[in-house]
């Protein structure tokens, strides 16, 4: 296929189905927005409750513990019941869980309690918004995908100016119900009116109206126990959860790795401030890339590329060029892991079992997130050095760069029908 016959058939993909896309956008920044105001948080609530950092903290590990136990759940909820109808209860339960954390007293119980509140919507995210995009998108699928999973950048940047606003007017109870309120007010409406689930399309046309799970029988693509059967599958599971564990560890502790060699409190700041926009633009760049060029060799490049960061650091320790190279260079090729990720899948598994499928992926993808971070804080509370947790992130990066290049072709689903057939 031409770049011209790929570019016309994205462009008709976008004219009828950007509003999807919008929903989806708004969907993924809600997702972001409980650990990206925590941060604000912290210090009044420690201040009125008299609780210790890690008590609050916790609440974000509970948050990946529950949406590793459910992800899959809520995937096989996806495509029986409908991406739409799964958005929306998601949508009510985290703008809610967020606002009904400003009614904590005295008993941290009750707040680790919200966060597992928290949890279960975050264990549909985001699966629930990425599924109509793969439904509705051929070959402008990368750049849609790379354009919704952008929403977090977007409250990474967006919910601490809020955030920090409130509670310099309010106080953070206010805080936590206005940020609950303003993403219920522009994703719920987004939901019911722009974000049709996409699993009632089928190839030859419009599908009449039945039960979802009837209807994805007729989609192509594996089936989930066919899905669980792929070599495909655990290759993408395990890169997955390499990749984001050891990024994860590293870059949810830049600022005190970065002052750990030798930077001040404020040079650390800025320059961690850089991944945010270097990962939205990498995000855009590289879902435009991937409609053009190959996917899995993308997700190989923005795997193995996150290596560059720790190198740098551990080679040219208290040089903030080298820093904040790393850190761009970072941003911009790892702004791709995450998208590269839903392509692939997309593409290996089809749409059949899409949700269930990609929802035990994101599965992984929490256990790295929860998981890498504590070990990193781990080796350092032992050593006293981040140095050990630099000198592990690369081979596990390289590792899942290695498991992405071998991939291998693009199931034809479409001849595999005809064959069943016959």
């Amino acid at each position: 296929m031409t770049t011209d016959v790929i570019g016309g058939s994205a462009r008709a993909e976008w004219r009828a189905n950007w509003p999807v896309v919008a929903a989806a956008l708004a969907g993924v920044s809600l997702s972001s927005v409980p650990a990206a105001s925590l941060g604000v948080m912290m210090v009044p609530i420690e201040g009125d409750l008299g609780w210790s950092r890690t008590e609050i903290s916790l609440g974000t590990s509970l948050v990946s513990l529950v949406a590793m136990l459910l992800a899959t759940f809520a995937g096989v909820c996806v495509d029986r019941g409908g991406a739409r109808s799964v958005a929306l209860a998601a949508t009510i339960l985290m703008c809610g869980g967020v606002a009904l954390l400003s009614t904590v007293e005295s008993h941290v119980w009750y707040w680790w309690g919200l966060w597992c509140v928290v949890g279960v919507a975050a264990a549909a995210m985001p699966t629930v918004w990425i599924v109509p995009i793969s439904n509705l998108f051929s070959s402008g699928r990368g750049l849609a995908v790379a354009i919704a999973l952008s929403g977090s950048g977007i409250s990474t940047s967006l919910v601490p100016i809020i955030a920090n606003s409130l509670v310099a007017a309010y106080g953070w109870r206010v805080a936590y119900l206005g940020l609950g309120a303003s993403w219920l007010a522009v994703v719920l409406p987004l939901v019911l009116l722009c974000f049709h689930g996409g699993d009632r399309r089928h190839p030859d046309g419009p599908v009449p109206s039945r039960p979802a799970a009837r209807e994805n029988a007729s989609l192509p693509g594996l089936t989930a126990r066919d899905g669980f059967r792929s070599p495909s599958f655990y290759k993408l599971a395990i890169a997955a959860f390499l990749s984001m564990s050891a990024g994860v560890a590293i870059i949810l502790n830049l600022v005190p790795i970065l002052r750990s060699i030798g930077l001040t409190a404020g040079t650390a700041a800025g320059i961690a401030g850089i991944i945010g926009i270097a990962t939205i633009v990498g995000r855009i760049i590289g879902g435009w890339v991937m409609d053009r060029f190959s996917a899995a060799l993308i997700a190989a490049i923005s795997a193995g590329g996150a290596a560059i960061l720790p190198l740098l650091l551990l080679l040219f320790p208290g040089s903030v060029p080298a820093a904040a190279l790393g850190v761009a260079i970072y941003g911009l090729l790892g702004g791709a892991k995450v998208p590269a990720v839903v392509y692939l899948a997309s593409k290996h598994f089809g749409q059949r079992a899409f949700g269930t499928l990609y929802g035990a992926i994101n599965t992984m993808i929490a256990l790295g997130v929860g998981l890498g971070p504590v070990m990193a804080n781990l080796v350092y509370d032992i050593v006293r050095s981040y140095v050990p947790v630099m000198w592990t992130a690369i081979p596990f990066v390289l590792v899942a760069a290695g498991l992405y290049s071998t991939l291998g072709r693009y199931p034809d689903f479409e001849l595999r029908k005809v064959e069943d057939r016959a």
